[in-house]
């Protein structure tokens, strides 16, 4: 019997979720009769519910503070551990083991026996609202409101939020996760594939998609794919940069297609006024990120995308093809790399995305925080991110300063200078480490395993004082030990923030380590030692540019 009514149910909110989409095609006669087989079906649902002890529940979300109704994700489980279907038609997202139904503001589920777990989130700065629910057998669906409390108003701290690179939904879609995951802007990314044409290939614009509105921005811009050389993210482009009809290089165990070489691509967007980020460090460094580097042809650092900054990358050609052993030519983690870029002189900021497809990870999961001001909007968050005023997170706000300065801030000293240095993550996220790098390596740090959350927020800070004796950059992160990882987001990613550097260079000159620019010269003869081998591109022309940047690159580090 039980068995039955399970698919009666299912049918009647199959049939009720079917109905509304065809109501909104029929004539106004046909609607009132539909409206009432609609009634019919939901009391049919509501009957069954209450024939095994459930029901039916209706919910609105709404901020604390204003009242005003929200878009948020919700996700039900029953005692079993099942999830709970919200009626009607809604995107979905997994995170945090949990399947995730996106709702604007109002919802109704039908409710099983027993007690269910409901879970309301809303971003990284509201707290996540957590109750048990137990339907009302008898009489009609209770109402219920349900209010989120935002513990971080970064629009009130000058803060503009957003994910730099996603592919999917497309804009009409995505403004309505932007507005579930309480973003501002989002850049989704043309991906020219001879195999997979993505619909977001046809919306690119050169300017703001109609879909935006002041409160959520979506900027289509456009991702070179090389699996060798490397990715980059090409933004406030006003055309699309010609030149590269498909990936380049291929994956040997998937697609063996010609070569591409980068340096056209960010020298073509350069001539636009647009910005050039490298995609992805976390997973993809590639053999030319050190030559764009050097040609002055980078403006920002993917650092958390794909997956955990922390871990190796899972694309290793510029290692495996470099002719070096690994002892003389290390595999890098992307912190370190990054790291070891900086150590060369290079003043490159921060930027994370999410490289969004599936339902496998939210928008925004990975986000960019820059400090605007009191200006907002799309090309003010690209321009602050290119000025070095951001934060990279995928849950804990950080809060870094040195002798009152921000990230991105230069400042000239002349011999030695001790400045305190202050950092403070709160996060609705756990995490167990705050630290302070000087030149990458770790001067200050504050571990607590097992850190208990106040008010829902998990807090830590750090405040210490540091010595410099030479050009330096200092910045501040959350990161796991990578003896301790505890990867509790999409695709294994461990909770995460860093922000970008503030720089204090002696007598105005830039910093330089030699272990740094030995080892990007490494990285540079590496990549002239593979092109040795003739790989095939797919213009001729395209292997002699690609060998005389690097050979410019090169002589660039040697030099330093």
């Amino acid at each position: 019997m039980n068995i039955i009514l399970r698919f009666v149910d299912g049918c009647a909110v199959a049939f009720v979720a079917a109905a509304r989409r065809w109501s909104r095609s029929l004539a106004p006669m046909a609607s009132a009769l539909l409206a009432a087989v609609l009634i019919c079906g939901a009391a049919c649902t509501a009957t069954r519910a209450a024939e095994r002890g459930g029901g039916q529940i209706h919910a609105r979300i709404v901020d604390d503070a204003t009242g005003a109704t929200v878009a948020a994700r919700v996700a039900l489980t029953d005692g079993s551990g099942k999830a709970v279907e919200v009626a009607g038609e809604h995107p979905h997202v997994d995170c945090l083991n949990k399947r995730w139904c996106y709702v604007g503001g109002e919802f109704t589920a039908v409710l099983p026996s027993g007690d269910v777990m409901l879970e309301i989130r809303r971003g990284i700065e509201t707290r996540p609202f957590v109750a048990t629910l137990r339907a009302n057998s008898r009489g009609p669906a209770p109402e219920k409101t349900f209010r989120l409390q935002r513990w971080f108003d970064r629009r009130k701290a000058g803060f503009v939020a957003g994910d730099i690179h996603a592919h999917l939904p497309v804009p009409a879609e995505a403004r309505f996760h932007m507005e579930v995951e309480d973003l501002d802007t989002q850049v989704l990314l043309h991906m020219a594939d001879s195999v997979s044409e993505l619909p977001t290939n046809a919306l690119f614009t050169g300017k703001l998609d109609e879909h935006s509105t002041p409160e959520q921005q979506i900027f289509v811009g456009q991702e070179v794919r090389e699996w060798h050389m490397g990715h980059l993210t090409l933004l406030g482009l006003k055309e699309l940069v010609p030149g590269y009809p498909d990936m380049g290089g291929g994956l040997e165990y998937w697609r063996s297609v010609p070569h591409l070489d980068l340096t056209p691509a960010a020298r073509a967007t350069r001539a636009q006024g647009g910005m050039i980020a490298w995609s992805h460090l976390c997973s993809l460094p590639g053999a030319e990120s050190p030559v764009l580097a050097a040609l002055g042809l980078l403006d920002a650092i993917e650092l958390v995308t794909w997956n955990d900054p922390t871990t190796l990358p899972n694309h290793l050609a510029p290692w495996q093809e470099s002719g070096f052993s690994q002892a003389e030519f290390p595999v890098m983690r992307a912190l370190d790399l990054y790291y070891t870029l900086l150590n060369a002189g290079f003043r490159l900021p921060v930027a994370a995305g999410t490289d969004k497809f599936f339902e496998d990870i939210p928008l925004g999961s990975n986000r960019t925080y820059a400090h605007t001001g009191s200006v907002t909007g799309f090309d003010a968050w690209l321009a602050a991110i290119k000025a070095g005023r951001s934060f990279v997170t995928n849950g804990p706000i950080l809060e870094f300063e040195v002798d009152n300065h921000r990230s991105g801030d230069v400042i000239e000293f002349n011999g030695s200078r001790q400045v305190r240095v202050r950092a403070k993550a709160r996060s609705i996220l756990p995490f167990a480490m705050i630290e302070i790098i000087h030149n990458g390596r770790s001067v200050a740090h504050r571990t607590v395993y097992g850190l208990e959350p106040v008010d829902g927020l998990y807090t830590m800070e750090v405040d210490t004082a540091v010595r410099i004796d030479e050009s330096s950059w200092l910045a501040a992160r959350v990161a796991e030990h990578p003896d301790i990882r505890r990867p509790i987001l999409p695709r294994g990613l461990s909770v995460f923030a860093h922000t970008s550097p503030i720089y204090f260079l002696d007598h105005g000159k830039p910093v330089r380590e030699g272990a740094s620019i030995a080892y990007l010269q490494k990285y540079v003869r590496g990549l002239l030692h593979w092109l040795d081998g003739q790989p095939d591109f797919l213009r001729a022309s395209d292997r002699a540019a690609a060998r005389e940047a690097a050979e410019q690159a090169l002589a660039y580090y040697e030099r330093l």
